[in-house]
């Protein structure tokens, strides 16, 4: 229950970084186009996936499954 509170209050600051990202005109660079850059090479998208499929696999599937 815990590291399922902590989960939800991480998807929280980034939706809030995210958003002032936005609102900072240009200021800070937004974690969308930083995702996009590293999309934009096949280097790239092999580690994003390779990051989503351990975090998916190690956390979400190991922490947040009733035992």
């Amino acid at each position: 229950m815990v590291v399922t509170v902590v989960w939800l209050l991480l998807l929280a600051a980034t939706v809030a970084f995210e958003w002032v990202c936005r609102r900072s005109a240009g200021r800070w660079t937004s974690l969308t186009s930083i995702g996009t850059r590293v999309w934009s090479r096949p280097a790239g998208r092999i580690a994003l996936i390779v990051i989503w499929a351990f975090v998916g696999w190690h956390v979400f599937a190991r922490y947040t499954l009733p035992r």
